[in-house]
């Protein structure tokens, strides 16, 4: 039997038509509705909230699930207003380049410009012109009087065919209100989630925001959902003065018993009868799981699609401990193998300091070869951004710690102590 043969063969014997599990949630409604499980209280806070034209900040780890979170929400505040029967425009942003706050005005004037293109000449006009970005549409839909689009933002070199819109030299702030106010004279209510802020330095965001004040606080039914990640004490103190955000709505890590449903949820969603258990795996084995991704959604995708690959292609009749603990020790030598020597290294010290924060010792920034917790700060975070580094939190601040698929006892450094 081939490899395929054998992998397809056993998929279907446990009753899935795909390996279901991916880092990044769905986009598609029906999907989504199918995997999304908890926050509910954060739901009970945000929608109405966006509805009555406020902005909030939604913030938390990598991983954390705030881009399933703005999904879930923007489609259940569609069908929500739609049952009201307002017209409502809902706009979901997301890789919005630069790190400026022209660029930022730039990229929401096309994507309101692209909403309203179908009413409104000028908007047209500018739709159709370079700004210096393209526009990648994902998906527009309109439930009742409620248009909801997905839009993302790529570079592009040319030249403007109308050279009265706004290039990229141009200062968009004045076309992006007059914009937003013709929005609202189309639409009762009005709600712009921008994700992907998480991705940017926390002092690029605030500058960002800082220059953005009225572009805010104008408009009395417009509402913006922003992403972002942790902020020191002076920012968090900053952006409280600036007196943007109606609510400030951190993530918490999930309970080992959410991540089972939600695992559970990805599994019904690939199945072809649902079930109430996380067949294939066994439940002492997802109770390991649900452990090894510490409260992060996407380490538990990560960790499930690996493990669910490698079992189905061995063709494993169930993924009990035997199974996981074979697959378990494969997984974490291929990721310990992978690492360039730095991020091993950094890996290593961080298991042994029980992880890196701002109360860092001089012995472990030595070993680091570095001399400020703050010099740390990219690599740590690029290294959280590619899973190798999960952040924790809690009242006395946040701490890095390395992925579980890190296995510390396969580097010489271990062996040689």
């Amino acid at each position: 039997m081939s490899r395929l043969s054998r992998y397809q063969s056993t998929l279907k014997k446990w009753g899935l038509i795909e390996n279901p599990f991916r880092p990044t949630p769905p986009d598609d409604r029906k999907k989504l509705a199918k995997i999304f499980y908890g926050r509910d209280q954060v739901l009970d806070v945000v929608i109405p909230t966006l509805y009555e034209g406020r902005n909030i900040l939604v913030r938390g780890a990598w991983g954390i699930g705030k881009t399933a979170l703005i999904f879930n929400l923007i489609n259940q505040l569609q069908q929500e207003v739609n049952q009201l029967n307002e017209k409502m425009l809902l706009l979901y942003i997301s890789s919005i380049p630069g790190e400026s706050s022209t660029e930022f005005y730039r990229a929401l004037l096309l994507a309101v410009a692209d909403s309203l293109a179908d009413s409104d000449q000028e908007s047209e006009d500018i739709a159709n012109t370079l700004l210096g970005y393209s526009i990648q549409r994902n998906k527009t839909t309109t439930e009742g009087q409620v248009k909801l689009g997905f839009l993302s933002f790529g570079k592009k070199e040319e030249s403007p065919a109308n050279q009265l819109t706004p290039t990229a030299n141009a200062d968009p702030y004045p076309l992006l209100i007059r914009l937003l106010n013709r929005a609202e004279e189309i639409y009762s209510r009005i709600v712009i989630a921008i994700d992907d802020f998480d991705k940017k330095d926390p002092i690029v965001v605030q500058t960002i925001l800082e220059s953005s004040l009225d572009l805010f606080r104008m408009g009395k039914h417009r509402g913006f959902i922003m992403t972002g990640r942790g902020f020191t004490e002076f920012q968090e103190a900053t952006l409280k003065a600036l007196g943007i955000f109606s609510e400030d709505i951190p993530l918490e890590p999930m309970s080992q018993d959410d991540l089972r449903h939600i695992a559970i949820n990805y599994l019904n969603s690939a199945r072809n009868e649902q079930r109430n258990d996380p067949y294939p795996f066994t439940e002492e084995v997802i109770n390991l799981i649900t452990g090894y991704a510490q409260g992060i959604p996407r380490e538990l995708n990560t960790i499930c699609e690996k493990v669910l690959r490698q079992a189905a292609s061995a063709g494993y009749e169930t993924i009990d401990e035997t199974a996981f603990y074979s697959i378990w020790q494969i997984l974490q030598k291929d990721f310990t193998d992978y690492l360039s020597p730095q991020f091993r290294h950094l890996l290593y010290v961080a298991h042994q300091a029980g992880g890196i924060s701002e109360n860092i010792s001089d012995q472990t920034l030595a070993k680091l070869d570095a001399i400020t917790f703050v010099a740390l700060l990219p690599q740590l975070k690029s290294m959280e951004e590619q899973g190798l580094l999960i952040r924790q939190e809690d009242q006395s601040g946040f701490r890095f710690v390395p992925s579980q698929l890190f296995q510390p006892k396969l580097l010489p450094e271990s062996q040689s102590e």
